[in-house]
């Protein structure tokens, strides 16, 4: 579920111009949650993990993103 709500704030804010702190995050689902009552649960879960969870995620967030972005080598 952790990942989900990574996931969930990085499509929130897609213009995200530096990679955020686990603190950052927190502050980022409290603000959606402030703003839109219909969030889904898993951001509050995110509220009551631990900031080395939160880190963890986010690294295997990047780490995906990395992945998507990584071009196949070209044979000739």
């Amino acid at each position: 579920m952790l990942a989900s709500a990574i996931d969930y704030i990085y499509n929130a804010f897609p213009n995200l111009s530096y990679r955020p702190r686990p603190d950052d995050v927190k502050l980022l689902a409290a603000f959606l949650q402030s703003q839109h009552p219909d969030t889904p649960a898993f951001l509050g879960e995110l509220m009551s993990s631990s900031y080395n969870a939160i880190e963890i995620e986010i690294n295997k967030f990047h780490s995906r993103l990395d992945k998507q972005n990584q071009q196949l080598p070209v044979f000739s």
